[in-house]
């Protein structure tokens, strides 16, 4: 069988992974064949299916598709998760935080900052700014709190620029499979009590939870977890899904690209830029940009033809601005409830 070569780079990409695991940073990753890659497209599309149902399209015992995924899982290649979404949590603002640190003081910079718990994500990035971070805040007033009394705490930054999101177009972390749930579906209220709240919980500490054992450790029904757990889904409020880490299957990096657009056409770009297998995030945004957007890349040749060829013939795009991520200080665990 033809096989795929693994990738090893310093570099980090957006993920749902325990920060102190550094889980996008760089891996001796197995090699990779065209089996492995079926399966994992399988479970990219739904990590719910049994052993029995893969190993029946994978044309393979149920033993074997057990031990593949085993040996994927043990080395770091993918990984189950529960994602959340932060507007039906009750997260009403997020916000792109961009951070020029003196020189001398970034790594410090970035480490006080990785102490916040309203600061999901931090990397290092080339360009006029050298930290960009994600911040999640359950309200707009929440905000003027946290430039004053947590950043502005914090000795050596000089130059702060903040990037609100208006409307997020699309978040995935699909890299084989096709999309099949809508780009972004964001449901900001949700008749939510407190067993829907502490079964997210659950599923966020471990996704491979079954019904019948989250019944036993609440001492309910199982069918009434069932119901529950179908109706999160359902609802777009959860997703347990599986991903894939980007530099096990060629991908080096990521970059963050700003974009701005003729005002009648911002929603179009934004749509043509979805379109992308690679972009994984693209947002609607108030401050310097009017898009926002993260993206894949397999080497700098690939990026450079993504901006140059790919997004220079949208219509409607007047200006883009890319920042390379450089190094992982804080990698997204999961949002707070």
């Amino acid at each position: 069988m033809k096989r795929m070569l693994t990738a090893n780079a310093d570099y980090a990409l957006i993920n749902p992974d325990n920060a102190g695991q550094a889980y996008m940073a760089a891996h001796d990753f197995p090699r990779l064949d065209a089996l492995d890659i079926r399966l994992m497209s399988e479970l990219e599309s739904d990590a719910k299916q049994t052993h029995k149902d893969l190993a029946l399209k994978l044309g393979v015992n149920r033993v074997t598709v057990a031990s593949m995924i085993q040996r994927l899982s043990d080395k770091g290649v993918i990984k189950n998760i529960c994602w959340v979404d932060p507007l039906a949590m009750g997260y009403e603002f997020m916000m792109h935080i961009w951070i020029y640190a003196h020189p001398g003081q970034v790594n410090s910079v970035a480490e006080r900052m990785a102490a916040s718990s309203r600061i999901l994500q931090i990397d290092l990035f080339t360009g006029r700014f050298n930290i960009g971070a994600y911040v999640l805040l359950p309200k707009r007033e929440d905000f003027a709190d946290f430039l004053t009394n947590e950043l502005g705490s914090i000795d050596g930054i000089l130059q702060i620029e903040t990037i609100g999101d208006l409307r997020i177009i699309k978040t995935t972390t699909k890299l084989l499979a096709e999309e099949k749930e809508p780009l972004y579906l964001a449901n900001p209220t949700h008749d939510m009590d407190s067993l829907d709240i502490e079964l997210i919980r659950a599923l966020l500490s471990n996704p491979q939870q079954k019904a019948s054992q989250l019944a036993k450790a609440f001492g309910l029904n199982e069918k009434t977890i069932f119901l529950r757990i179908q109706k999160l889904t359902k609802e777009h409020v959860i997703r347990i899904t599986t991903v894939i880490n980007p530099l096990a299957v060629g991908y080096t990096g990521f970059a963050s690209i700003g974009l701005k657009c003729e005002p009648v056409r911002i929603l179009e770009v934004a749509n043509a830029v979805a379109s992308y297998k690679q972009v994984q995030y693209v947002s609607i945004c108030a401050g310097q940009y009017d898009i926002t957007l993260m993206v894949l890349y397999r080497n700098t040749g690939d990026l450079y033809k993504f901006i140059t060829t790919e997004l220079a013939q949208i219509p409607g795009l007047k200006d883009i601005d890319t920042r390379i991520s450089c190094k992982p200080v804080k990698t997204f665990d999961r949002i707070p409830i």
